[in-house]
């Protein structure tokens, strides 16, 4: 996995570190750090697997 992340991999985990934290307060303090870091990895290795491309025009959705 490439270590530069682009800026829109960064933009993606600052929207949702709220939710992950939200989510982690149930859990006991000392797992919290690493589960926090641990899910944020499996998004960012869930990104670099996604072919993103233009987004589809209208006409698209008919062929």
């Amino acid at each position: 996995m490439e270590n530069n992340y682009n800026e829109e991999t960064l933009m993606i985990i600052e929207n949702f570190t709220p939710k992950i934290k939200q989510c982690l307060h149930q859990t006991s303090y000392q797992e919290r750090e690493d589960l926090e870091q641990e899910i944020k990895l499996k998004i960012i290795e869930k990104l670099a697997t996604q072919e993103f491309n233009d987004t589809p025009s209208f006409w698209d959705f008919f062929i």
